[in-house]
């Protein structure tokens, strides 16, 4: 009888320092017990259920082995029955075994030998589950180390009931022997392999000569990889020998060997996983299950899911609550925000975008992804200064283990990244990115196109990447940027606006550099102090009259402390800082806002222009609080409050929010928050020529309901319904613009508008039901379900009725799975259907004879129309090669399969007597190549 385990493993912008001095209060404080276990996710291929999917707070630097194995004592009658029980060890940081739960009940056999053991077969099982779990309490492993510290974990032990068919004793003594040693690792990545079964066995006619006893007999002997993938049998006779490794995981390894007396033949064996996530361990630690509405995606689900190219961010438009752009664009607009109300940030540092031109890839490479959380709302005390969703993308720890490294392209770009060691501590990744679409845009564009690409759409990206860890402590250094160009020549003016011509180009790029520090104080005190220092640079000019420079030096800083007070009560605290520091030139209209139809569709050549050149200096830090506590074993409640100061406005709110997850049994779990989130205007609204330097922040209240349901076998269910509520918004006051555009001045011979009336007089409601029913990665298939139902409105002055917003979307439903056929296929397809957009109707325009242009008269009121709804099919096929070091992969992806003719938006001719559909992308193939070390 042998058991098996596993383990897997001004405006234009937004300095001042902070003060720190709070901090060495806090580290004094002496806590209660040490806090801080760490969980491995189950073994896909076992089945069973893994814990809440949590964003990993720590890297399992080693796995433990098991170094002593206690023989369960079968129960009277089951002595021939055969069966394998899946157990649930809780291993503490010495290493023996705290707890042991029974995941799954015992399997007979297919024989089912059982059936004369004189108890049911039901009885005999159980009492086999019992036999395992009480022998597994007396198990002994090595201890586990989580960043390079002992720590406790959980793993999936597969415990097998057997029964030999002969039992023979064997002398070697009179026979020559040998050693067998090996190395497991994982075909194609080379990782080393822990806690994998080897089996040898020595065949018929294979004893040497002398063993007449042995001869015509099996022997099996069975051992476990370690923590490096090593394994040995030692005292094994000379002669051939049969190595077998049979982990569900893996595909089947069969390989036959000789041992040579008095020698030690050494072999290594690389094993193909056999599903789409098998042998990968996710460490769950410190960051408790704890926001009401978070989704944590993986790096396998980021990488297959069709219609995204395999990028990061453009998965999150597949989930609940987040509207989809027109075109794919690069905004994110969640629950009924606008664009500008969410952010992306990258390890808790807001960055200025995350796409490049068009929403095609977001600016950071995928492949350093630790994971991406996403709030849709009800976010902690932690974040702030945005009132819609937030995205926050953790980076991962380069590999440690040995040099990595992947080349790929596809129709848009190629990249390429090397990671690995530096000396016994340090790790480091380097990677860049760059489009070639200006290559090849020039021959797909019509000869008879009024459009010359000076510089088409150009996009780049580099990230680099140094993580040290020793004892106590961890340092992070990254250094991160992006650039986008586009520069084209429209010879022929528009029949809508004649002004509307000439070269346009835009700039967009930034660039940061990013440091960490995080200090363990002792088992209850964790401190980390983070620190962003960076360039921003946006540049457009259009026609001959706009244009546009900004540019910015952006310091960003948290410092964060944590304190486990006891086994209930955790305390967390920390200070945020952002500051800006640049210059900005401007000659341009009044930028259209949402639902304001000033400038919709009125011609640029009928516009006043407003000209601007200032330096500015601004500063906005902000401390947080918040208490995590276990009221009771299932009931967690967590408190907590916001204080921002908005240096340009002069203005400071305070943010209480409460959240709470109660545990109704294994399978349910209810959750809900409320809180109050502020919003600073946009840099033009509050900027003393665009809009009114007098105007306060933005609010809002968000309360969310819901629950969750974990049906089993990786299937879940979230659902929540939300409300809310905004107030104090910027809006323009209509009744004071004919006087603001009195206030006409010259200015270097441009028309000049002064002091435009925004007010903080505007409300908005948003409210729905959000559903995501998961299939979380296993070894052949993931996928989900996503749907929203809301409701998005505005009231811009008091007493106006409600109207829809810009991008109410009342339906939204994304459908999409991924299977893995074979080693060598794997298949997947996204279906979305989306109603469509709000839009505000034209019938006939004025005529401007001083212009000779047509302004638009409306033909209702704002977003009183709406255009057709949205759908689409994505399909994506996979061919991969594993070889022994190396990995190639060749993908093709069809977006917009079916080639459906989405409206996006409404084109009217010169006196917008007529219109038609502008639509969407066509269908798009393309194919890539991803080659892996």
């Amino acid at each position: 009888m042998k058991p098996e385990h596993r383990a897997r493993p001004d405006g234009w912008g937004r300095l001042g320092l902070p003060s720190l001095a709070w901090v060495s209060l806090l580290l004094q404080l002496v806590a209660g017990t040490a806090w801080g276990q760490v969980s491995t996710e189950a073994d896909a291929a076992t089945g069973l259920p893994a814990p809440s999917p949590a964003a990993p707070a720590g890297i399992l630097t080693r796995a433990p082995v098991l170094l002593n194995f206690v023989e369960a004592v079968r129960p009277a009658g089951l002595e021939a029955t055969e069966a394998t029980v899946f157990l649930r060890l809780q291993i503490g940081v010495d290493g023996r075994v705290k707890d042991a739960v029974v995941e799954r009940p015992a399997g007979a056999s297919s024989d089912d030998r059982s059936a004369g053991a004189g108890v049911s077969a039901v009885a005999g099982l159980d009492a086999l589950a019992a036999a395992a779990r009480t022998a597994s309490l007396a198990f002994t492993f090595s201890p586990a180390e989580v960043d390079g510290r002992p720590a406790e974990v959980q793993l999936v032990y597969r415990y097998d009931f057997t029964v030999a068919e002969r039992t023979v004793e064997v002398s070697v003594g009179r026979s020559p022997v040998g050693v067998l040693r090996g190395e497991l690792q994982e075909r194609g990545s080379r990782k080393p392999l822990a806690g994998v079964t080897v089996v040898m066995t020595l065949g018929a006619g294979e004893s040497p000569a002398g063993d007449s006893g042995a001869r015509d007999l099996a022997v099996r002997v069975e051992t476990y990889s370690d923590g490096d993938g090593r394994f040995e049998f030692i005292a094994v006779r000379a002669g051939r020998v049969r190595i077998s490794i049979n982990d569900p995981a893996y595909y089947r390894v069969d390989d036959d060997e000789t041992v040579l007396a008095g020698q030690a033949t050494e072999v290594k064996y690389y094993l193909e996983p056999a599903g789409l996530n098998a042998g990968a361990m996710i460490v769950v630690g410190k960051r408790v299950k704890k926001d009401v509405s978070r989704q944590t995606l993986t790096l396998t689900e980021i990488r297959k899911i069709p219609g995204t190219s395999g990028d990061a961010l453009k998965v999150i438009q597949n989930l609940p609550g987040v509207a989809r752009i027109p075109f794919g664009g690069a905004q994110l607009i969640v629950r009924g925000s606008n664009p500008g109300d969410s952010a992306a940030a990258i390890n808790r540092h807001v960055i200025p975008l995350a796409f490049h031109f068009g929403g095609l890839r977001s600016v950071f490479s995928s492949s350093l992804l630790e994971s991406i959380d996403f709030y849709p709302g009800n976010f902690g005390a932690e974040f702030g200064r945005f009132s819609g969703g937030i995205v926050d993308v953790r980076v991962k720890r380069p590999e440690t283990d040995r040099l990595h490294g992947y080349v790929e392209a596809d129709f848009f770009d190629a990249g390429l990244l090397l990671e690995g060691p530096v000396g016994e501590h340090g790790a480091f990744a380097l990677a860049a990115r760059r489009s070639y679409i200006d290559v090849l845009l020039p021959f797909f564009l019509p000869e008879e196109a009024d459009l010359d690409f000076t510089i088409a759409p150009r996009y780049y990206d580099y990230q680099a990447i140094y993580d040290y860890k020793h004892g106590r402590h961890r340092l992070k250094l990254y250094l991160f940027g992006s650039d986008d160009v586009l520069t084209f020549l429209l010879s022929k003016p528009s029949d809508v606006d004649p002004a509307f011509r000439g070269e346009f180009k835009n700039e967009t790029g930034f660039y940061r550099g990013y440091l960490s520090w995080a200090y363990r104080v002792n088992d209850a005190v964790e401190h980390e102090l983070s620190v962003s220092v960076g360039r921003n640079h946006l540049f457009f000019r259009g026609t001959e009259r706009l244009f546009f420079d900004n540019r910015l030096t952006a310091i960003t800083a948290r410092d964060e402390v944590s304190v486990q007070m006891n086994d209930r009560l955790e305390l967390r605290t920390g200070f945020d800082f952002e500051g800006f520091v640049g210059d900005v030139a401007i000659n341009a209209p009044m930028p259209p806002k949402e639902g304001d139809d000033q400038n919709g569709g009125t011609p640029l050549s009928t516009l006043k222009l407003i000209r601007v050149h200032r330096t500015f200096n601004l500063s906005n830090p902000a401390l947080w609080m918040e208490l995590r506590s276990k009221v009771t074993d299932d009931l967690q409640v967590i408190p907590g409050a916001r204080v921002d100061y908005d240096h340009r406005l002069r203005d400071t709110t305070i943010d209480p929010r409460v959240q709470f997850r109660w545990a109704l049994d294994e399978a349910l779990t209810l959750k809900g928050g409320v809180g109050m989130y502020m919003q600073r205007p946009l840099p033009d609204e509050s900027d003393p020529d665009f809009g009114n330097p007098d105007i306060e922040l933005e609010k809002s209240v968000h309360t969310t309901l819901g629950a969750e349901y974990i049906f089993g076998d990786g299937l879940s269910l979230d659902g929540n319904t939300f409300f809310k509520y905004m107030y104090e918004q910027v809006t323009l006051d209509r009744g004071e613009v004919a006087d603001a555009l009195q206030r006409e001045t010259q200015a270097a011979g441009a028309t000049t508008t002064r002091g435009i009336p925004y007010k903080n007089q505007g409300k908005g409601r948003v409210y729905g039901l959000e559903l995501l029913l998961r299939k979380q990665v296993s070894d052949r298939f993931f996928g989900w379900v996503s749907y929203t139902l809301a409701r998005a409105e505005r009231s811009d002055v008091p007493g106006e009725p409600w109207r829809v917003f810009d991008f109410d979307q009342t339906h939204s439903l994304t459908m999409l799975g991924q299977y893995k056929l074979n080693r060598a296929w794997e298949f997947g397809l996204r279906w979305r259907f989306v109603t469509g957009n709000p839009d505000t109707p034209y019938d006939g325009c004025v005529y401007d004879s001083d212009t000779d242009t047509c302004a638009p008269r409306l033909a209702g009121g704002t977003n009183s129309a709406r255009l057709p709804s949205f759908h689409q099919l994505d399909l994506r096929v996979d061919r991969n090669w594993t070889f022994d070091l190396w990995k190639l992969t060749a993908y093709l992806e069809i977006q917009n399969a079916y080639n459906r003719q989405n409206p996006e938006g409404m084109q009217y001719n010169y006196d917008y007597s007529d219109s038609l559909f502008i639509s969407g992308t066509p269908v798009i193939p393309s194919f890539g190549l991803r080659g892996e070390l």
